[in-house]
């Protein structure tokens, strides 16, 4: 007969955003569950070790979540709690995504000093973000914009457009919402899909355990959301088969239509943003996987690997 669970260790990066969403995670578990004991463990991952350097200089896949596997792997933590974007296409042997909660708002926005709308901005207005797909996609609608490398946690960034050394942030709506009025209150104009689609599996959580950990597996279950599992599927499968990783400016973003239908629509953009590779496809909602994987190769047979390729 098996232990029941007494304590489940979550596991999740140091930001301000990763603990707050790992919370709020851990907190509806234990609403569920009052009987088992909660732990957050704080894990420092390659990404936040290596704040001052270009996302494309750590070259890393999984830069934020392979220390947090590690630890599952070894045992000193039971769950890890990841940004689904964070995650790379391919999982560690061994590991498996068990829970998937109800995705937040997917879009990116605008965070400006004086400005209302990205269309406001004055010409030669400097961007700050450390996203190739956001730069890449402003680029194409706004050529006249220039754009500066700015990571770092929410208050440095915010700080760092106080002291004037950008004209504008932008930044995933869901993070600055699962922070809190005060945090959200902040965005300036929530940016269309049409300008900027956001990345494979923003605004979602994916919740990592051992495989072998059925008994995890069937209490998160009552966490899990099928409807967010199943965008965030198409998304994954997607960016799997067109092979770009998190620091490669592909867009993607998965909608459900009536009962049985998916949406997917896709974007590549060359880094300049002078090229634009836009598709759509729908398909079952039971075929997700397929959903994704035929997109990429129908932008791939028009050219989408060469807009990647002049990338890397």
């Amino acid at each position: 007969m098996e232990t029941p669970i007494q304590k489940v260790r979550f596991g999740t990066r140091g930001s301000l955003l990763a603990r707050t969403q790992t919370q709020w995670v851990a907190h509806r578990f234990q609403r569920l569950y009052p009987q088992i004991e909660v732990e957050l463990v704080v894990i420092e991952t390659t990404g936040d070790k290596q704040r001052d350097r270009p996302f494309t200089a750590v070259g890393t896949k999984g830069m934020f979540v392979k220390e947090i596997e590690e630890a599952l792997l070894q045992g000193t933590i039971d769950v890890g709690v990841h940004s689904a974007k964070d995650l790379p296409s391919e999982l560690p042997n061994g590991l498996s995504i068990i829970c998937i909660p109800p995705r937040e708002v997917p879009y990116d926005v605008l965070i400006a000093r004086e400005a209302r709308s990205l269309e406001q901005l004055p010409a030669q207005a400097v961007i700050g973000t450390s996203s190739l797909r956001r730069r890449a996609q402003i680029a194409s609608v706004r050529p006249d914009l220039r754009f500066v490398e700015l990571r770092g946690n929410l208050d440095t960034r915010l700080r760092k457009l106080k002291e004037g050394q950008c004209d504008a942030l932008v930044l995933a709506y869901a993070g600055l919402h699962r922070l809190g009025a005060e945090w959200e209150g902040r965005i300036t104009q929530i940016l269309p899909k049409e300008v900027c689609l956001p990345a494979p599996g923003q605004g979602a959580l994916a919740i990592e355990a051992r495989e072998d950990r059925e008994d995890l597996r069937a209490l998160f279950s009552a966490l899990h959301c099928t409807d967010s599992a199943c965008t965030l599927e198409a998304e994954r499968s997607f960016q799997a088969a067109l092979g770009g990783g998190c620091t490669v400016p592909i867009g993607a973003l998965a909608s459900l239509e009536g009962p049985s239908a998916v949406v997917l629509e896709a974007v590549v953009v060359s880094p300049d943003g002078r090229q634009r590779l836009f598709d759509t496809y729908t398909g079952l909602r039971s075929r997700a996987r397929e959903v994704g994987a035929t997109l990429a190769r129908r932008m791939l047979e028009r050219g989408a690997k060469v807009l990647i390729e002049a990338h890397r």
